[in-house]
């Protein structure tokens, strides 16, 4: 990336969450009484209490005090060069006049631009959320919904929207990117695609030369293609990355490590592209997974990439008040939060709690601000921690090991007594496709299956043990499985269909060693069950009996990070017909 004089610029920013889109953890306020679900409810709620002009203002009340020229004054002293800013649809345009802009649509996006302006900072333009919702998570502003991947309309008034986006900031050099649309994880990878050529070409209609990021999926963005052989002119990627905190592992040293060390292999893909990268949003946030040392690796491991980073979010609440060793934000307050009941308080308390974010005293994150400005060289990391790669190659009697969809090659250890260890790599079971070791048996008709898990190895959140039932031995077969992770929870899934895709049911909190698991097919159902020790069963799900007269049945091993193998270690496998 070059500035508008050619210069090569290091672009280390941060997103400016919670502000044109409200995300109610981020004040503290989840779970508490009276706080809504999401945005939307917020203003639904403030509109049926105070009427919609007194909403507007409250809102605007609020906008004008969560960030204010004070934060645009300290980001430049950690280093931060640009912004990212999360827009929620709605401030632009209403559902009840689609493809019409509001008479103050830029208000907003105009103010976040000029103070990053004048305080040297770039801009990126975030599409928070979009009509009908990418996802149906509540950083849209309307949580439960998820209809952009099929309502049209809403596509194409997205698109409309980045036209008049353009239109507007063509000029402003402030502006680097436009974000078409952030974490589209609710659209299938196909129509993601089709969702970003409309904007794209409504954007190139009135600005030819901006930067525009195509957001992958939650795994890669391999289904876009290669930009320049789709015609598409200064587009890059965007990914997010939480490791320790969604997915990756748990929040330690060594989760990150691992990370930083995979970093290689993204790196590879973007420069055989030769196309901007962007990582959009990342936090370490705990100290004791390398806190803010661990935040300056990822900055500078990235610029050495040449990639650019933002790191979420620049601003949160603490209950406490000040710094603590688990922090989301750059800045926080710093005396104990406020809090606020929108549904029964009066109408000057709401005023009175959304105008003194503005001049409340605010505690700063003197070790992230130290460590993204440092010169000195950073400490080694510590030794990586060994990784198991091969497995002892016993039997069980009986049984057959199958490594499904071509993993890592597994193993068994026998323990003596009716225990083993079971070892497997693998990516997931889960999607369409499933990697994993599969200790496993033909079996036709009714019957159940049991086991007791005394180990699961802490590789990843999503190692997993436990027992499935399978139409055959083919990555795609249909299947119903009972599994437990390295966290002690159950979770019943399924996939009824082949090819089709997994489904899940929510998980339930267990205990480790000793839980027993249970298959039962019987009348035409599947049933998952577990126990803690020598506790009742409990019923973790079920699902109708879509599989063949013959299936193939037992326990698994899966790593969920196919580089190396998980142990798993149980007792008492059998099988009881009826």
């Amino acid at each position: 990336m070059v500035d508008p004089q050619g210069h090569a610029v290091t672009l280390k920013g941060v997103n400016l969450g919670n502000w044109l889109v409200n995300e109610f953890w981020m004040l503290g306020l989840s779970g508490l009484p009276g706080t809504p679900k999401d945005q939307y409810d917020l203003e639904k709620l403030l509109a049926e209490r105070f009427g919609e002009s007194e909403k507007d203002r409250l809102m605007d009340l609020y906008r004008s005090s969560w960030i204010t020229e004070r934060d645009f004054k300290l980001m430049p002293t950690f280093g931060f060069n640009f912004v990212r800013l999360p827009m929620n649809y709605r401030l632009m345009e209403d559902d009840r006049t689609p493809f019409h802009l509001k008479p103050n649509a830029w208000k907003w996006i105009d103010r976040a631009v000029d103070l990053s302006e004048r305080h040297g900072l770039y801009v990126i333009l975030d599409m928070h959320g979009a009509q009908g919702g990418q996802s149906p998570y509540d950083h849209t502003g309307r949580s439960d919904q998820n209809h952009l991947k099929d309502n049209v309309e809403d596509q194409k008034r997205l698109a409309w929207l980045w036209g008049e986006i353009a239109k507007r900031y063509r000029n402003r050099g402030a502006v680097m990117a436009y974000d078409v649309m952030n974490e589209p994880y609710g659209t299938p990878k196909p129509i993601q695609v089709d969702v970003f050529k409309r904007a794209l070409a409504e954007i190139r209609k009135n600005d030819p030369e901006k930067l525009v990021f195509a957001h992958g999926n939650y795994d890669d963005f391999d289904h876009y293609g290669d930009p320049k052989a789709n015609g598409w002119h200064n587009v890059g990627f965007q990914m997010h990355f939480y490791p320790g905190l969604f997915g990756g592992g748990r929040p330690t040293v060594a989760t990150h490590m691992k990370h930083l060390a995979s970093l290689a292999g993204w790196d590879a893909k973007v420069k055989k592209l030769n196309v901007p990268f962007l990582i959009g949003e990342m936090n370490v946030v705990f100290d004791a997974a390398g806190g803010a040392q661990m935040m300056r690796r990822y900055y500078e491991t990235h610029a050495a990439y040449g990639w650019m980073t933002s790191m979420w979010a620049w601003k949160t609440v603490s209950k406490e008040g000040g710094i603590h060793p688990a922090n989301w934000g750059a800045v926080v307050n710093q005396e104990p939060m406020r809090t606020i009941n929108f549904a029964a308080d009066s109408k000057a308390a709401i005023e009175e709690y959304f105008e003194r974010f503005a001049s409340e005293p605010l505690a700063v994150n003197e070790a992230l601000r130290r460590e993204l400005t440092s010169k000195e060289p950073l400490p080694p990391l510590p030794p990586t921690p060994p990784v198991r790669t091969t497995a002892p190659q016993e039997s069980l009697e009986g049984w057959t090991a199958t490594d499904v969809g071509k993993p890592l090659t597994g193993g068994l250890k026998l323990l003596g007594s009716g225990a083993f260890e079971l070892y497997g790599g693998g990516s997931d079971i889960w999607g369409t496709k499933d990697q994993f070791r599969f200790l496993n048996q033909a079996i036709e008709g009714d019957f159940e299956i049991q086991v007791v898990v005394d180990g699961v190895e802490d590789l990843e959140d999503y190692t997993k043990a436990g027992l499935t039932i399978r139409s055959g031995r083919d990555s795609d077969a249909q299947f119903a499985m009972i599994t437990t992770f390295p966290n002690a929870e159950v979770q019943f899934a399924y996939r009824d269909t082949e090819p089709g895709e997994a489904q899940g049911l929510t998980a339930k909190a267990a205990t480790l060693p000793n839980l027993r698991l249970r298959l039962v097919r019987k009348g035409g159902k599947i049933e998952g069950f577990f126990a803690k020790g020598a506790g009742e069963w409990i019923s973790a799900g079920s699902t109708a009996d879509h599989l063949p007269r013959k299936v193939y049945v037992g326990a698994i091993a899966l790593s969920h990070d196919n580089s190396q193998l998980v142990k798993i270690t149980y007792r008492d496998l059998r099988i009881m017909k009826p």
